[in-house]
């Protein structure tokens, strides 16, 4: 009897061996370092939208630095995938991974820079309300890239980030909708006072009714001047949210190709 294993018996064995993908270390390391330059530039949002005026700057110029290291880190990271021999992903994936890291701490500096430049007396709600979700986010990606290494479930993760950019998107249209509002009351009020100067029974128009018109008129330009102001913050938050998902995303399809 012929006691060598058949081919067929053999390509079966080989077939069931699960072969994970070539891992390098130095990746993981420098995505790490991304991950907690992401956490502590949101964090660094949400102190700025509740700081005074006379410290806004210096945390500006703290989430610039952040900007600038973040940007070296991706550096190194492009010259390690010409080094490396073997990635533990795909080197495009690799890239748009490291890209949309930099992108978010890009629209976080984005916000506070206008912020900071236009000298809001005070931030609005919805910028108390969005920098939060954004810090929160961020630290669901630096879990999931700390996990990376040894964990390849990144789905609830995912799930989370979506949820924070689903909630993040609602509060942004509900900003810029209140804020048309009072533009539109505004006009509403506007148009009404002279409406009643101009009507056949009106009575004889007087200094007074003028100045009210005129301080009418000063509160829509006000108005419709910080409604455009504060959509440019709004609109780098909002950036920041989606890119967060945008990495989300990055990380499901790398760890789907090499599981």
């Amino acid at each position: 009897m012929n006691s060598t294993p058949s081919k067929t018996g053999f390509l079966a064995r080989v077939k069931n061996i699960r072969l994970l993908p070539p891992k390098d270390s130095r990746f993981y390391g420098l995505f790490n370092e991304m991950a907690d330059i992401i956490v502590e530039a949101s964090r660094d949002l949400v102190k700025i939208f509740n700081a005074p005026i006379n410290e806004r700057q210096e945390i500006e110029a703290a989430i610039h630095a952040k900007f600038v290291k973040c940007g070296r880190i991706h550096d190194q990271v492009e010259a390690l995938m010409h080094a490396a021999h073997q990635p533990p992903f795909e080197r495009p994936e690799i890239m748009d991974l490291t890209h949309n890291l930099m992108r978010i701490v890009k629209y976080i500096k984005h916000a506070a820079n206008r912020y900071v430049l236009y000298n809001f007396p005070t931030s609005d709600k919805e910028m108390r309300e969005l920098a939060p979700i954004i810090n929160n986010a961020c630290q669901e990606i630096a879990a999931a890239l700390k996990e990376l290494p040894r964990n390849r479930k990144i789905d609830s993760y995912f799930d989370t980030i979506t949820r924070y950019e689903i909630k993040a998107d609602s509060i942004y249209h509900q900003g810029l909708g209140r804020r048309f509002a009072e533009i539109r009351q505004n006009r509403l009020d506007c148009e009404k006072m002279i409406d009643d100067l101009c009507a056949p029974e009106a009575r004889a128009c007087e200094k007074a009714d003028l100045l009210n018109i005129n301080r009418s008129l000063v509160q829509y330009t006000r108005h419709v001047a910080i409604f455009f102001i504060l959509r440019e913050v709004y609109v780098e938050l909002e950036k920041a949210s989606d890119v967060c998902t945008d990495v989300a995303t990055c990380l499901k399809r790398m760890v789907s190709g090499n599981v």
